[in-house]
């Protein structure tokens, strides 16, 4: 009797423990996956920021709210409306719509930073 409860009782420990260690497989996962997005998020913004300095090389002298009043402007231009509908529609041709492509849903679930 005493037997089959301590048995019993390693059995529970044992369940307990193996529990334990697929939530920190889970929660492993969770934060490999969570810093390889954010490193493509950090690697995309540096890209981005190559970009500004390269076409507009004193951007540096301005401060962000500056920047964006200089951004905002020149986007809003006739000649930069043209070629960004231009760039859309090229992309739109070249590139499948993306319901069809896999993990679409997933992408379009998670909240962005």
């Amino acid at each position: 009797m005493i037997e089959n409860k301590n048995e019993a009782s390693k059995n529970s420990e044992k369940t307990l423990q193996a529990l334990q260690q697929a939530k920190q497989r889970v929660a492993n996962e969770k934060k490999k996956q969570n810093e390889k997005k954010r490193k493509a998020e950090n690697h995309h913004k540096y890209i981005m920021g190559g970009i500004i300095v390269k076409y507009f090389p004193d951007c540096c002298r301005y401060d962000e709210g500056e920047l964006n009043r200089i951004l905002s402007v020149a986007l809003q231009t006739k000649e930069c409306q043209q070629i960004i509908f231009k760039i859309k529609a090229e992309s739109q041709e070249t590139t499948p719509p993306q319901s069809t492509l896999p993990n679409a849903e997933n992408e379009s679930e998670g909240g962005t930073e």
